[in-house]
Parts: structure tokens; C-alpha cells; sequence
């Protein structure tokens, strides 16, 4: 049974916490859960920062991000490279991050209302046995030989997809697991965590490549993925938001639910109009790194993975200041992280000197932590736990739109040069982001709701 003290912990979700009957009828899933001991309260400021971490079950969680983060970006940092080492254009190069991102696209949707209908965990798990098929494909294809570029797109195509369905699953399990500032917290520190590897992951994969070649990378990426599926494997019984919806429809009914909490949400509408407009003209400057860095800055695969652990720095850094401040003002966080990535991306654009080009990706980094941070917290905080993960899932929908700004980029790289792309769609994504900060209140001061402690 439960312990009585877990009532009063504001860290565990009230319905995970009670002991009250109609309250375990709704949660299936609780009939043999695992033991939860009543965290002890954060003290300090290392306390108050990762007190999210008192948690076992977001402990395990964490564990498996580690992993699995590291791996995405190892990931992204190696096949870019790989197709700019064989096909020397920019267009190319964007189709790397168009083939990753598309799916969230195509089963933004799908991934959502699949994760109000099954177990998250396993869900993520079957995700990570994918990408391990994936990562083991691509070595033996690289050992072999036969490695050609296009085998960079399908595989980073899979991986994507096993993405947006642990986005969605993930994302809605730590609202299940936490409420309020505790979810702020824990959001804050798994984003820390996405956007920190960013700083491992680059230099990791760049440095093997340089030592092993691009197939001794990728065992690199194997073993990583071994693991996150190892960790994942570990998560069992955890609490789950549920009602008399969960487990029933077709998926196009799941859709067509989603859809319509769209439409109902002003808040998640306004979430999730800035997640399409932060990743069709802002993130996509990411894709022109590489060629930013070999062409104009004039450095090798070392010197591009260290720019891309700036990002990774400036995010750790920006995450960690959020899980210890743990503001109110989801909001402002929200498109203002948004906005000061644009300008430092518009800024590295035209950078003339490497150093100047490391801090701006510095920054840039800083303003990923708010934007992905603040990302789950709002849709989460606005609907009901049985729509949770319908929400994430529009979200994920709104992720997949950086597919059309990655080719969008591609196309103006190709033709004008990487600078001006990145410049121009960036510039237009602040004055999009100030008018929908106008237009929804939510997103200039998007508050927990009064009934979250």
C-alpha cells in the first residue's frame, strides 16, 4: 500500500499519492505499484535545484535520457558530417534534420493519442529497440562499405520516428509523476539533460570520427543506445493518469480528439503555435553549422563539434538556473527563450571569428533551456491527466514543422549562402513571435493553474 506520508509531498501527484478507492479505480496501472518513499524535502540550493531526483521512478528516467540524448546528438553531429563529407551541399546536408524531423510531422498525432491508450514506459521501450536495429545497421553498412548517403536519411528517418513517440509518452509521464513547481522542476532538469548532451555528444562523436572514421562513431552510437534501451528496460510500474477514455478509439479517433483540444485550448493553441514557429525558423540554423563551420569559419570536425557544445553549454547552464529558480512565469520563459536563440543565431550567422561564433552559440543554448523547458510544462498544466498526452502529441506535431523550415533552409542556403538563411528566417521568427505574444495572454504570463500546488 501506499505510505500515508505521501499525501503531503507536493513532489508526487495527488491521485498517485491518495489511498482513497474511486481515486486507485481510476489508475489501473496502480495494482501492484512500485514503492514510492516520501521525498525528503529540498534544502540548499543544490537541493531546491534537483529535488525532482528524490523521485526512484524520475531517477530511472533520467538514468535512460542520459543515454538517450547522447546518442541523439552524437547522432545528428556524425551523419551531418558524414553527408557533407560525401555530397558537399548544403541542401543535403539539410535533408539530414528534414528526414530526423518529419515524422514528428507525419505521427505527431498518432504518437499522442498511442500514448493515452498504452503503457509509456513500454511505448519508450519499443521505441529504443528500434533505434538499436537502426544504429546496428548502420555499422555493419559502414564496416561493410556500402554506405552511401541516402542511408544517413533512412536511418535518421526511424530514429525520428521512435522519437516522437517517446516525445509524447515521455513528456506525459512526468505529468503523471509531478504537478506544479515540481513539474517545472523535473522538466527543467530532463531538459537540462536533452540539451546538455549536446555538449558531450558532438564533441564525443566528432572525436571518434577523427580517431576511428565515421564507422568507429557509430559503434560509439551502438553502445549508447544499448544503454538507454538497458535503463529503459529498468522503469516498471509507474503511476498513470488514466479515465474512461484511456484505451478506447481507433487512433483516427485519437486524432480527431487531439484535433479538437487543439481547437478548445487557447493555452495549448498558443504552446503550440510557438513550438511551430521556434522550430520552422529558428532551430533549423542548427542544420547550417556544419557548412557555416567548414566553409566560412574555416575549422574541421573538431572544431564544429565544439560549436555545437557551446549549444549544449549555454542549454546546461540555462536549465539549471530554471530547475533552481523554478519561475512562475511560464510564458515569458517560454517565447523569450525563443527569441534570444534567434537573435544569437542570426548574430553566429555572421560571425567573422570563431570565438565570437562559440559564444553566440553560447547563448543560443541559453535560450533552448527556456523555450524546451517551458515547452511541456504549459500544455501539461492546461488540460485534464487523461488529455495529457493528446497534448503533447499536438506538440509533437508542432516539433514536426521544422521538416518544412529545415528544407526551407536548405533552399535559401543553396542559393544565397548559409548566412542569409539563417539571418533572414530567424529575423522573421521574432517579429511571428511578438505578435502571438500579443494575441494570447497565456504567453506573457502563462501561470499554474490555481489548483496545482
Amino acid at each position: 500500500m501506499f505510505n500515508h506520508n505521501l499525501k503531503s509531498s507536493p513532489d508526487i501527484h495527488p491521485c498517485v499519492a491518495t489511498r482513497h478507492i474511486e481515486c486507485l479505480s481510476r489508475h489501473p496501472l496502480l495494482t501492484t505499484p512500485e514503492p514510492q518513499p516520501t521525498p525528503t524535502p529540498a534544502t540548499g540550493t543544490f537541493g531546491r535545484t534537483f529535488s525532482a531526483l528524490s523521485n526512484p521512478t524520475f531517477r530511472k528516467i533520467w538514468a535512460f535520457g542520459g543515454f538517450y540524448y547522447a546518442y541523439r546528438s552524437t547522432e545528428l553531429a556524425v551523419l551531418s558530417w558524414f553527408v557533407l563529407t560525401l555530397t558537399d551541399s548544403e541542401f543535403q546536408v539539410a535533408l539530414v534534420g528534414v528526414s530526423r524531423i518529419a515524422p514528428m510531422l507525419i505521427f505527431g498525432l498518432t504518437a499522442g493519442g498511442l500514448s493515452d491508450r498504452f503503457s509509456r514506459p513500454r511505448l519508450m521501450a519499443i521505441g529504443q529497440a528500434s533505434n538499436l536495429v537502426a544504429a546496428a545497421a548502420m555499422v555493419i553498412l559502414l564496416s561493410t562499405g556500402y554506405a552511401q548517403y541516402w542511408h544517413a536519411f533512412v536511418a535518421i528517418f526511424v530514429t525520428g520516428t521512435t522519437w516522437a513517440l517517446d516525445y509524447a509518452s515521455r513528456r506525459a509521464l512526468l505529468g503523471d509523476i509531478f504537478t506544479g513547481r515540481a513539474l517545472t522542476n523535473a522538466t527543467s532538469l530532463d531538459a537540462g539533460l536533452v540539451t546538455g548532451t549536446n555538449m558531450v555528444g558532438p564533441l564525443l562523436g566528432t572525436a571518434v570520427m577523427r580517431l576511428f572514421g565515421f564507422n568507429g562513431a557509430y559503434v560509439a552510437i551502438l553502445l549508447l543506445t544499448i544503454g538507454a534501451l538497458t535503463f529503459v528496460l529498468s522503469i516498471r510500474n509507474l503511476p498513470r493518469a488514466s479515465s474512461a477514455t484511456v484505451g478506447r478509439g481507433s487512433p483516427l479517433a485519437q486524432i480527431r480528439d487531439s484535433l479538437r483540444l487543439l481547437r478548445t485550448n487557447r493555452v495549448l493553441l498558443g504552446a503550440v503555435l510557438v513550438t511551430i514557429v521556434f522550430n520552422m525558423m529558428g532551430w533549423p540554423f542548427v542544420q547550417m553549422v556544419p557548412v557555416i563551420a567548414r566553409n566560412i569559419l574555416g575549422t574541421g570536425e573538431l572544431g564544429f563539434g565544439l560549436l555545437l557544445s557551446g549549444l549544449g553549454a549555454g542549454a546546461l547552464t540555462g536549465a539549471t538556473f530554471l530547475a533552481w529558480s523554478q519561475p512562475a512565469g511560464r510564458g515569458n520563459v517560454y517565447v523569450g527563450g525563443s527569441v534570444i536563440l534567434m537573435v544569437s543565431a542570426a548574430v553566429f550567422a555572421w560571425a567573422p571569428w570563431y570565438p565570437l561564433a562559440f559564444v553566440c552559440m553560447f547563448f543560443a543554448g541559453t535560450g533552448l533551456a527556456g523555450f524546451a523547458t517551458m515547452q511541456p510544462v504549459i500544455p501539461l498544466e492546461a488540460v485534464a491527466p487523461d488529455q495529457r498526452g493528446k497534448a503533447m502529441g499536438a506538440i509533437v506535431l508542432g516539433i514536426g514543422f521544422q521538416a518544412i523550415g529545415m528544407a526551407a533552409m536548405g533552399i535559401i542556403a543553396e542559393l544565397f549562402g548559409p548566412r542569409l538563411a539563417v539571418s533572414l528566417m530567424a529575423i522573421a521568427g521574432i517579429f511571428v513571435l511578438i505578435a502571438l505574444r500579443t494575441a494570447f495572454p497565456a504567453l506573457r504570463d502563462a501561470r499554474p493553474r490555481r489548483d496545482i500546488p
